[in-house]
Order: C-alpha cells, then sequence, then structure tokens
C-alpha cells in the first residue's frame, strides 16, 4: 500500500489523498473547489502561477470567469488567516498572478507519526499531589471548550478568578495535567507579591522552553520571529544556550519595548505551530504593569496562534486602583478571553475531600460542619481536615452524639489563620523562628540565605527547614538548588502579620545586609531584592542603601523596558529620602529622582504624570541651578504639547528662552523658540510659526529642534508645499540617521505629506509607507496613527475611496488605543468628506457630532483648523443632502475662514462647494465666479489633485476647450504620478476622470 502524500506548511497539513486541509487535528472545512485551488498552490509553492494557469488546472473543461478564481483566492485568505509576521500565505503579483509564499514540506504521515515528543513537564506539573482533585466538573468542561478554540489557531485566555484558597491553582495544574496526555506543551509562570522581576510570568514560561527546545527546532523559531535578539535580555536562559544571538539594534525606550512585546507574541505564535501551547499564569493579581501590557499585546496580536493561556487571580486583592482591575476591564472585551469565576465546593465534593483525609469512618456530621465554617474553600477545608487528623480530634468528634456538631467541637476558633497558627504550633521553636524570618524575605527564600540571617548552631536552620517540608508548609524547588517556597501565601502572610513593626524592620535590614554581603560578587545583584528589603528598613539607617539600589534597581527595570516598574522603583527611592535629613544634597537627589521618574512616564506616553514629576522637581531644584531649570522647563513645554494645552507650553517654553539667554546656550534657546512656534502654529497664526522656526533653525545650526520636526507641517498648512517640501526632506534624511522615534516618524509623515500635495504621489505612498513600517515595528503607536490619517487624506485625494475608509478606520483605531486624539478628529473629517463625496451623507450623522466633541477636546489646540475642516465637511454634506441654501452659506463660512488663516486649499474647496450650491439656485454668475477664483488659488498651491477638482467644477459651469486640455493635461499628470494599478483605476473610475475625459 503506498504511504498517504501530506504537505506540510506552518502549522497545517493538506492530505491530498483524504481531499483534507488539518489545522493540529481539526478539519478545516473548504468546498470541493476551493480545496483544488489550494492543493494546487500549495504543490507549486513559491513558483508563480498565471490566472489563465489555475483556471484552467482548477476548472478544468468548465467555462468560468476570473472573479471565481478571485473570490477562491478571498476564501483561502480567510480561512488561512496570515502567516507568523504578518502576511498572507497567498501572494497577488499585479497583472502576472499569484504565489503561495509559505514553505512547503511533502511527506507522508509515517513520518509524520514520528516527530519528537513535546518538551518535559514543568516540575509543578509532576510534583505529587497529597490531597485528592474533587468536584469541578462544570469549569473543566468550560476550560476545555476555551482550549479546543486555542487549538484551532484562536488563541485564548481564561481568566480563573477567586478568593483565596478557592482552589484556582489546584484546578488549573489539573486541566493541564490532563491535556498533557494529548502531547502539548505545557508552560508555568508565577507572579510574586514582592514584584521583583519584571514580566515574571512571562519570563519563567519562555525560560523553561527554551531551555528544553531541540536547539535546532528553537533556532528555526527563533529565525521565524526575525531573529531573536529582543528575547536575550529578557529571559537570560535563551543567551546561555545561544551565546550567539544577534543583539537588537538600539532605539528609544517605547520602540524597544514593543520590539520586545512584539518578539514575545512572535515566539508564542511560532511556538504553538508544532505543539499546542498550554501557559498557566498563577497569581496575576500581583503582576506588575509592564507583564499585563506584555499579557494584554499577546491577547491582540492578530496573527493565528494555537495557544491559551490560564490566568489565576484573587478578586478580593483588586480594587479600582489595582492595576489588573483596570487591565481586566480591557481584556473582557475581547473575543478571546473568558473569565471563570470559582467558588465554593458543593456538599458532595466536601464528603469527598474528608473521605479522601480523613477516611470512610469519618464522623457523619463532619462534613456539614466543614461545609458550613468555610463555606467549601477547598484550602481552608483541606488545613481543618489536616488538623483533625494531626491532633488526633477526629475521636472527639466521632464521640458527640445527641446533638449537632458545632465548629467548637472540632477546637478551632475562626479564621483560617488560627488554623495555620495552630499547624505552626505544632512545629518546633525553632522552625517557627526560620519560618517567621522566611516570610520576611518572600513568599520564595534561598537556604543559604535563610540560614545567614538565623544564624543557629550546626544544622539546626537545614533541620527546621526539614521539619517544615514534612508539615507541608513549605516545599523544594526541583529546578533551583536550595530554593523554597511556601506551600500557600496565606501560611506566609500569617507568620509575617504575627511580627510586631519593629521586628519587621529589624528583619528586613539583616535581610538586605545578607543578601548585599552573598551577592557582594555577582556581576548582577538582585537590586530589585536589595532595593525593597533596605526601603523597608531605612529607618534603620539604611535610607541612603536604600536610595541607591531603588535608583540602581529603576535604572535596570527602565534598561529592560519595564518602565512602569522603574518608576514604582524611584518612587520608592523617594518615599526612603524622606527618612533622609534636609538639606542641599538632599534636595539634589530629589530632583535627580523625580527627573528619572518623568522620563519613565514619558517613555510610558503617561504625559499628565511626566508632568507632575518634572513639577515635582523644579519644586524641589534650587534656584541657582539655571541650567537644569531650562532644561526641565523645556522638558514640560514638550510634555504639555503632547498632551494637547499650548497654554503651559507658551510658559515654559517662554521661561525656557530666558534662561538660555542668560546662559548664553544657543541649542537651548533655540529649542525654545522652536516650541513658541508651535503655540503660533496652534493658535493659527503660520506666519509667524514660519518665523520663528527660521529662527530657531538659524541660531543653532545643526541643532534638532522642533522646527525641524513640525516646520514642514507649518508650510503646508500655508500652501507653501514646495518650499515645505524642500525642508521635509532634509528632516526626513536627518532622521534617518538618529535614533529619535518622535523625530522619525514626524519627518517622514510630513515628507509624504508635502509629496503628495505637489503631485509626487508614488514617493508620498513610499514615505507613508515607510513612516508606517517604522512605527509599527518600534512601536510608535500615537504617530502611527497619525501617519495613517494622514496616507488615508492622500487615498481621498485620489478617489480611493475604499482604500480613505480602510486607513481611517486603522487611524481611529489605533489612536483610541493609544489615547491619542488628533488622529480621531483628522481621520474622522476625512471619513466624513469621504462620505459626502460618496453621495451617502446618510452615514456621517453618528460621526459629525463624535468627531465635532473630539475636536472640541483639545481646546487651544489647533481649534482653527479643526474648525475650518469640519465647516467644509459639513458644507459637502449639506450639498450631498440637497440642502442647497445650507450649502452655501456653510461653504461661505469655510471659505472666509481658510481667508483669515491663509489656508488655500480649504479656501479652494469652501469656493468648489459655494459654486455648486450657487448653481442649483440658478445664480450662475456667482457660481462661474466662485469656480475661477478656485482654479486661481489652486493653481497657486502647485496642487494638481485641487487643481483638478477646481476645474472640473468651472468646465462644468463655463466650459472652454482652453479648460477642457488644461484639465485633462492635469489629469493625465496625476495618472501617470499614481503609485499602483488599485489607485490608477479608482482615478480613472471616478466621476470627475470621468467628466474630464468625456467628449466635450
Amino acid at each position: 500500500m503506498s504511504r498517504k502524500r501530506l504537505f506540510v506548511f506552518d502549522r497545517y497539513r493538506l492530505d491530498e489523498q483524504e481531499r483534507q486541509l488539518l489545522l493540529g487535528t481539526q478539519v478545516v472545512p473548504l468546498p470541493p473547489k476551493v480545496f483544488d485551488l489550494l492543493a494546487v498552490l500549495v504543490q507549486n509553492a513559491g513558483r508563480l502561477l498565471s490566472k489563465q494557469d489555475l483556471l484552467d488546472r482548477v476548472w478544468s473543461g468548465v467555462a468560468v470567469e476570473e472573479g471565481s478564481l478571485t473570490r477562491g483566492i478571498s476564501s483561502l485568505r480567510q480561512v488561512l488567516g496570515a502567516t507568523a509576521d504578518g502576511q498572507n500565505y497567498i501572494q497577488t503579483v499585479p497583472k502576472r498572478g499569484y504565489r503561495f509564499i509559505s514553505e512547503v514540506r511533502e511527506t507522508s504521515d509515517d513520518e509524520l507519526h514520528g516527530t519528537r515528543l513535546g518538551i518535559p513537564l514543568p516540575p509543578s506539573l509532576l510534583a505529587t499531589v497529597a490531597v485528592d482533585f474533587v468536584g469541578r466538573e462544570a469549569e473543566l468542561r468550560q476550560m476545555q471548550d476555551v482550549w479546543q478554540r486555542a487549538k484551532d489557531g484562536r488563541h485564548q485566555l481564561m481568566l480563573v478568578a477567586g478568593e483565596p484558597g478557592i482552589g484556582k491553582t489546584r484546578l488549573s495544574l489539573e486541566f493541564a495535567r490532563s491535556r498533557a496526555a494529548e502531547g502539548i506543551n505545557v508552560l508555568m509562570g508565577y507572579s510574586d507579591e514582592e514584584n521583583l522581576v519584571p514580566y515574571q510570568p512571562f519570563v519563567e514560561c519562555l525560560s523553561w522552553y527554551f531551555r528544553h527546545c531541540p536547539e535546532v527546532e528553537l533556532r528555526g523559531q527563533l529565525a521565524a520571529i526575525g531573529g531573536g535578539g529582543e528575547l536575550a535580555p529578557f529571559v537570560p536562559e535563551l543567551r546561555n544556550r545561544l551565546p550567539n544571538l544577534p543583539s537588537p539594534l538600539p532605539i528609544d525606550p517605547e520602540g524597544q519595548r514593543y520590539r520586545l512585546f512584539e518578539a514575545v507574541a512572535g515566539m508564542l505564535a511560532v511556538g504553538s505551530r508544532a505543539r499546542p501551547l498550554l501557559l498557566i499564569f498563577d497569581d496575576l493579581h500581583w503582576a506588575d504593569k509592564p507583564t499585563l501590557l506584555l499579557l494584554r499585546h499577546v491577547m491582540r496580536s492578530a496573527s493565528m496562534a494555537s495557544f491559551a493561556i490560564v490566568a489565576t487571580y484573587r478578586e478580593s486583592e483588586l480594587d479600582r486602583t489595582h492595576p489588573l482591575a483596570e487591565t481586566l476591564v480591557t481584556l473582557r472585551r475581547d473575543r478571546g478571553t473568558t473569565r471563570l469565576v470559582l467558588h465554593g465546593l458543593k456538599i458532595t465534593h466536601v464528603k469527598a475531600l474528608v473521605n479522601s483525609i480523613v477516611g470512610p469512618n469519618a464522623p457523619a456530621q463532619l462534613s456539614q460542619v466543614v461545609m458550613d465554617s468555610t463555606d467549601g474553600n477547598p484550602f481552608f477545608a483541606t488545613e481543618i481536615l489536616q488538623h483533625l487528623k494531626e491532633t488526633g480530634a477526629i475521636a472527639r468528634v466521632g464521640g458527640v452524639t445527641g446533638r449537632t456538631i458545632e465548629i467548637e467541637d472540632l477546637g478551632l476558633s475562626e479564621g483560617i489563620k488560627e488554623v495555620i497558627g495552630q499547624r505552626l504550633s505544632r512545629l518546633s521553636e525553632a522552625c517557627n523562628r526560620l519560618l517567621s524570618i522566611a516570610s520576611v524575605i518572600g513568599r520564595e527564600f534561598d537556604a543559604t540565605l535563610l540560614e545567614a540571617i538565623a544564624e543557629l548552631p550546626g544544622n539546626e536552620s537545614l533541620d527546621a527547614i526539614e521539619e517544615a517540608t514534612r508539615a507541608q508548609l513549605v516545599s523544594e524547588s526541583h529546578e533551583v538548588k536550595s530554593r523554597f517556597e511556601f506551600m500557600h501565601a496565606l501560611i506566609r502572610e500569617t507568620l509575617y502579620n504575627e511580627l510586631s513593626h519593629p521586628r519587621r524592620v529589624r528583619l528586613h535590614r539583616r535581610v538586605a545586609d545578607a543578601i548585599e554581603r552573598l551577592t557582594q560578587n555577582m556581576p548582577n545583584p538582585p537590586l530589585a531584592e536589595l532595593a525593597y528589603h533596605f526601603s523597608q528598613a531605612a529607618s534603620t539607617g539604611a535610607v541612603d542603601k536604600a536610595v541607591e539600589y531603588a535608583t540602581r534597581a529603576g535604572d535596570r527595570a527602565a534598561d529592560g523596558l519595564a518602565h512602569e516598574e522603574a518608576a514604582r522603583l524611584f518612587d520608592l527611592a523617594l518615599h526612603s529620602l524622606e527618612l533622609r535629613p534636609a538639606g542641599p544634597e538632599t534636595e539634589l537627589r530629589r530632583v535627580d529622582l523625580h527627573t528619572r521618574r518623568a522620563s519613565s512616564f514619558g517613555a510610558l506616553g503617561q504625559w499628565t504624570l511626566e508632568v507632575r514629576e518634572l513639577e515635582a522637581a523644579l519644586h524641589h531644584l534650587d534656584t541657582q541651578q539655571i541650567e537644569r531649570r531650562c532644561e526641565l522647563a523645556l522638558g514640560l513645554a514638550r510634555a504639555w504639547f503632547l498632551l494637547l494645552d499650548t497654554g503651559p507650553v507658551e510658559q515654559y517654553a517662554t521661561e525656557a528662552l530666558q534662561l538660555a539667554e542668560r546662559l548664553q546656550r544657543a541649542d537651548l534657546a533655540a529649542n525654545a523658540i522652536a516650541w513658541l512656534a508651535r503655540c503660533r502654529q496652534a493658535a493659527g497664526d503660520l506666519g509667524a510659526a514660519i518665523d520663528m522656526d527660521r529662527r530657531a533653525m538659524s541660531r543653532a545650526p545643526g541643532v534638532t529642534t522642533a522646527a525641524h520636526t513640525m516646520g514642514a507641517l507649518t508650510l503646508y498648512l500655508a500652501g507653501r508645499s514646495m518650499e515645505a517640501l524642500t525642508l521635509a526632506q532634509v528632516a526626513a534624511d536627518s532622521a534617518r540617521s538618529s535614533r529619535d522615534t518622535t523625530f522619525i516618524m514626524y519627518s517622514l509623515t510630513h515628507l509624504g505629506l508635502n509629496l503628495a500635495a505637489v503631485g509626487s504621489y508614488s514617493e508620498a505612498t513610499k514615505a507613508f509607507h515607510e513612516a508606517r513600517t517604522f512605527g509599527r515595528k518600534y512601536g510608535a503607536i500615537p504617530m502611527l496613527a497619525r501617519a495613517t490619517a494622514m496616507a488615508a487624506g492622500l487615498h481621498l485625494t485620489l478617489f480611493d475611496f475604499e482604500g480613505a475608509e480602510a486607513l481611517q478606520s486603522e487611524a481611529c483605531e489605533l489612536a483610541r488605543r493609544a489615547g491619542f486624539v488628533p488622529p480621531i478628529v483628522s481621520a474622522g473629517i476625512d471619513s466624513l468628506l469621504t462620505f459626502a463625496r460618496l453621495h451617502d451623507p446618510g452615514r456621517a450623522e453618528r460621526l459629525l457630532e463624535e468627531t465635532a466633541a473630539a475636536a472640541a477636546s483639545t481646546s487651544g489646540w489647533h481649534q482653527w483648523l479643526w474648525q475650518l475642516r469640519l465647516t467644509q465637511a459639513r458644507a459637502e454634506l449639506a450639498l450631498a443632502r440637497d440642502a442647497v441654501d445650507e450649502a452655501v452659506a456653510t461653504a461661505t463660512d469655510s471659505v472666509d475662514q481658510s481667508r483669515a488663516r491663509g489656508r488655500p486649499k480649504y479656501e479652494t474647496l469652501g469656493l468648489i462647494t459655494r459654486a455648486r450650491g450657487l448653481h442649483a439656485l440658478a445664480r450662475t454668475r456667482d457660481a462661474i465666479a466662485d469656480a475661477k477664483t478656485a482654479v486661481s488659488v489652486a493653481d497657486r498651491t502647485g496642487d494638481p489633485a485641487l487643481l483638478l477638482l477646481a476645474l472640473d467644477a468651472l468646465i462644468g459651469l463655463e466650459g472652454t476647450d482652453e479648460l477642457a486640455t488644461q484639465a485633462r493635461a492635469v489629469t493625465n499628470r496625476i495618472y501617470d504620478s499614481l503609485p499602483d494599478e488599485v489607485m490608477r483605476r479608482c482615478f480613472t473610475e471616478s466621476e470627475v476622470t470621468r467628466r474630464i475625459r468625456a467628449p466635450q
């Protein structure tokens, strides 16, 4: 019997004999002809197949139109989704055909059966469980449904919530054990209360994966995501495994973190192709903000991937200000997120638990008493039953007759902490003392460190640890030698809370000193742990060390892109600094810490918090520190600019200019002048802004300022596109060699804007593409939204309304995600103009209200421009509704506003709209006058698309051979400059072009 032929690509298998497409073990349903089309493409992977060739092969002997092929390709793209790097599996080669671009391997079912087993299970899944797992049948079924969706390529997040001890971790582990039999890869990660390791659950999961994944396979997966260099600092285990990994190119912190997030998402997607991945994240309520942001990014990744994350968290830990609370609101909106809330066990399950721990001869009433006293909380119930068994109290309870057994009969007072306390009381004094010290160290603790602090004679420390292990209060790590952890957080919390405050402080100091002593020769000491313990012990004379370690730990966190963690650590240093005597040195350190914290918030795009920290730094700054004050004032001008409030920009830039003049620092003065120019631009005084930009650039030649970043936009708004283009090209060339993400994004976007304004549409498209590619790659989301909105304007100008709408929608979504309003307003106005020019004004009603409200929310920020453009949109929408009088009146307002602000583009559009309205009112002479003026104004701008609109309006009113010839020449010039066939088709089929080219 011949072997079955299989074609394997990515996570798919195409079974030619069975005529099936498989995703993992699941059949992907395909219509017969669509399957045939895929089979031909896959069997000819890498080859260009012409449309006619595909029609002949798939529809042999059947007369079909090309549309059948197009629909088949579209269906396949929808079914297959995107590759790991975001591309379509099927590439379109314009005017030639299609190519299947994924690597395809032909094999047989026999060979597939010999593929390797998954990586080993984490030790926590292999550990012997002392107590039977009972109940949770419905929850396991729900988890299985989620897992099935994940295996189908739709990555999933299951949030398992409940109170402490309710069984979240046990349920997750039991589910993972049951799924492990399928041959999947299971990974485990935890979050600790101390938040000493940024991204801890991801780091622990990937560390295990990198440690055990076969090297050849691991190298292939890393190559698929671009080399994996971004992951090496994130997961040191990877560099240990593959020392020759490429280092990522340096870029600003925001861009670096975006690349890291993309790399983690890509790694999970690629790693889940061969075998589905199940990740367990325990105690997510203790996760730091960077972990939560990474989790959100991974779950929102567009790539199809066969993995699921099961994350447990305590609901009782969350208040409105908790980082996880905000993240949950966002995550729950996503279709791939399922929330499972655990409640107490039912009485039948408590009975099963009693039988498991106590045995079949347990007193008849015991199950109900345990149920009543614990509400079915598995951990509480287990602890009570373990206590009864260990103390021999079962016999006493069994002897109660003639009445109901009460909780007092169990010999326990209320609360599980007392239950834990009674278990602790059965341990030796040395063991209790050692565990109290361990509780100060944290949930996990190192035996060597504990011995150094406890100072017990001989082997008493080890004896005490072994005693606690036998009592199942702590467990030894299977991964890290001499590492232990408390079996449950409640045990550690009980011990820690029993300590008086003075004793805690002294113990934290002893822990800190011991860690410092034991790690003094390490190249990378545990700075976050040292910062935490010294800060808790700052009152013991450890202020300087607390501040030093917190600052260093904050710097390390910032270098690792964990900016929230950096801000928290700098704040820890500031709190410790409160205990230091006042004086100039203390104030200088406080200024430095506030400035560092401001940088962290700035890198996160949290500009309000950045302002708060910079203002705090100014408050503590010595009045003699003029240069530092000037730099802080410029930082505040920038932050307020990004917060869309030009009042403070004016205030701080003016102050910075005065200080720079005193210092005779031309570079600082030039930057201050450039920020003042932005205020003039935002207020609509374009002439003054242009003059100030020239002053800034001439004041400090070679110094990059806001004039270089924004000057080309100012000139564009003034209709001076040729002059603007020269500056934009210089700025873009300079930006490309810089590492300033904001400068690069602004410069490339303004280059595309001005290239389009002079009719260089192919070059403009390339510039926008470069900007958007850069923005996506390096995580400059607000600027990416802005570039996308401006790229949409190019498509609108050239009548590619479908392309414009797609980009407008994308820009708004990106801007909302980043909380950056300007692209929402800009893209919204362009959408309104799109609806008007499609003669579909009904779609605009709600959007008009939303866009106007968004524009109003940016008070003082280019209000003149938003109102001018909104007025023009209203005029065009009124004309599209045949509300002619309203259209004429609104267009007149648009013309007046444009002339007052020196905005020739919208003066032209307003004149065209008014001319059409006047013509509809039979005021043809006035309409012709407006149309002629529109042609004249448009011609002066050098914008061929704008000129074409004006010529079309005039020809419709007073056509001449000369005008027709001019219009055709403009039409041909535009057509020849278009970048692709789609835009050429849209332009050719537009109403305007058809009217111009129609025989006269």
